[in-house]
């Protein structure tokens, strides 16, 4: 209660103005007192001034004449007021008439008598005791009945002030802070002015409050509304990130991880997540060693130009190799701390896909030997290769002689048949780092390395004719029998690039096909040296 009391402004300002009411009624008391009392002091003595002078003829014909008995009478007229104690009569030679005693000091008023008959002839003196305790007490007492009358005045005064604040002010303010305290946070509840105060400062204050309370009703709706759609949108980022099948981690600088969703887990495996997860965990880019070097560098790069970079991952688990693909963003929290997103995806099936229709774009639907422009690229990247200035090489160019005859006597089947056959005995009678290509209709390539000296190349193609010319069945109880036209042309020593080698083998297989065919021949007259002689074969 009393920490109410002392918390309310209608108390604290009523004690402020009964306080200010008490110190001016005191130094006003006081200033008055001084004033009137002064003032009533001073004028009792010029009363007795003037009652001084009022008889100041008579006594001055008094002590001219020495009479005595005219003395008697001013003296004891005089003597009849109140503010006189004594009074004394005397003319120049002696004392006529005393009332009281008159005493030689500082208190005693002396007036000198004037000859009324010659002018500036002093005949006596009249010598008055003013009554000082009693003008001084009646100065006390007027004094007293002001100061009085204002503290009465002030005290009035100041009860009015308090009553008028109370009534015009204070009522209001605390109607309106309690119509205010009661009012619930959001709701429809208003403050409704009085008639009284409609339109002054209160009704003004209690139009701005209901303005503020319907801008924080506003407000809370709006935040109301915000939160459930910040709300939805988290649950529905939280499903998206727990049922997404990318598996999404946060991962700090040095590759710590601090957040993953199950699919993360899942993708790399159990192994792997155990060895980012414990305490002293390893770091995400050191998880993949022989990705490492790429993984890191990756980050890096995502560090510098905040671009998200993505990276393939190879991972061997024993005989089984998976592909993942790894995309890192930089991500930077309210604190300005960056950190690493990762996202992975198991894109095994894809590249063995992709590999299969790679291999598949490489290959001839009919006879599975390299069609002509994967055969060309595997040509090319033998050739350019840094091993290749250690070797040399032979291209074959063969021509089938006798094909057409097939087709047109037993049909397409039967010449796609013969095709098959040859590229099967192709593949058969090279090694596996050679290279077998069906160039086109009846046309193969030959792509062979020669691995002892340059008469290789006879042998690989005496090795071809006669393979090719043992029968094929083209149907179930018939078979044909076919030859080769083959033109050479050597690596590095007719041409260093493939298109030339094509162009030369191809014109060498055309001068066999010209004369005599089932044969080889090549482009140049290369010398094929051993170790006893030197033979050659002559081209054209």
């Amino acid at each position: 209660m009393l920490t109410k009391l002392r918390t309310s402004i209608a108390t604290r300002l009523a004690f402020i103005l009964i306080l200010a009411g008490v110190v001016s009624a005191l130094s006003t008391g006081y200033l008055f007192y001084s004033y009137t009392y002064s003032k009533e002091f001073a004028q009792s003595q010029k009363n007795i001034r003037q009652l001084a002078h009022a008889v100041s003829h008579t006594a001055a014909i008094a002590a001219y004449l020495d009479d005595l008995t005219l003395a008697k009478e001013v003296v004891e007229g005089i003597a009849g007021s109140d503010l006189v104690k004594a009074v004394e009569l005397k003319s120049t030679q002696e004392s006529l008439a005393l009332r009281g005693t008159v005493p030689d000091g500082a208190q005693t008023m002396k007036f000198d008598l004037e000859s009324p008959f010659s002018s500036g002839e002093m005949v006596g003196k009249l010598n008055l005791v003013p009554n000082v305790a009693l003008i001084k007490s009646d100065a006390r007492k007027a004094a007293i009945n002001h100061v009085i009358l204002i503290s009465v005045q002030t005290f009035v005064l100041i009860t009015l002030i308090i009553f008028l604040l109370n009534t015009q002010l204070i009522t209001e303010i605390k109607r309106l802070a309690s119509r205010l305290h009661g009012i619930r946070i959001g709701s429809e509840e208003r403050i409704i002015p009085t008639q009284s105060h409609q339109y002054d400062e209160i009704g003004l204050l209690t139009h701005d409050i209901n303005e503020l309370l319907n801008s924080v009703e506003e407000n809370i709706n709006l935040e109301r509304t915000l939160r459930l759609e910040v709300e939805a949108l988290e649950n529905r980022f939280r499903d998206i990130f727990e049922q997404s099948s990318h598996g999404i981690a946060i991962v700090d600088i040095d590759g710590k991880m601090r957040l993953h969703n199950p699919s993360f887990k899942q993708i790399i495996g159990d192994e792997c997540f155990q060895k980012i997860s414990k305490q002293d965990s390893l770091s995400f880019f050191a998880l993949f060693d022989e990705e490492k070097s790429r993984l890191e560098s990756a980050a890096a790069e995502v560090l510098s130009s905040g671009e998200s970079r993505a990276v393939d991952i190879k991972v061997e688990e024993g005989s089984q190799t998976r592909w993942l693909y790894c995309l890192i963003s930089v991500m930077t929290d309210d604190d300005k701390t960056s950190s690493f997103e990762i996202v992975l995806q198991d894109i095994s099936e894809r590249r063995n896909r992709e590999e299969k229709l790679k291999g598949q774009a490489e290959v001839d639907a009919l006879t599975n030997l390299y069609n002509r422009g994967a055969g060309e690229n595997k040509i090319e990247q033998l050739i350019s290769s840094s091993d290749s200035k250690r070797f040399s090489y032979g291209l074959f160019m063969i021509d089938l002689d006798g094909f057409k005859p097939v087709n047109d006597q037993f049909g397409h089947e039967a010449g796609d048949r013969v095709l098959i056959a040859v590229a099967n005995r192709l593949l058969g009678s090279i090694r596996a780092e050679d290279i077998a290509i069906r160039w086109g209709g009846d046309e193969f390539v030959v792509f062979a390395r020669l691995t002892t000296d340059l008469s290789e190349a006879s042998s690989i193609a005496e090795k071809l004719l006669n393979i090719l010319q043992q029968p094929i069945e083209c149907q179930s109880d018939m078979s044909v029998t076919i030859s080769a036209s083959i033109g050479i042309a050597l690596y590095p020593f007719n041409a260093d690039n493939i298109e030339t080698l094509l162009k030369y083998a191809d014109l060498a297989m055309y001068e066999v096909k010209s004369h005599n065919k089932n044969s080889y021949n090549f482009f140049k007259q290369p010398t094929f040296k051993t170790s006893e002689t030197q033979s050659v074969i002559t081209g054209f």
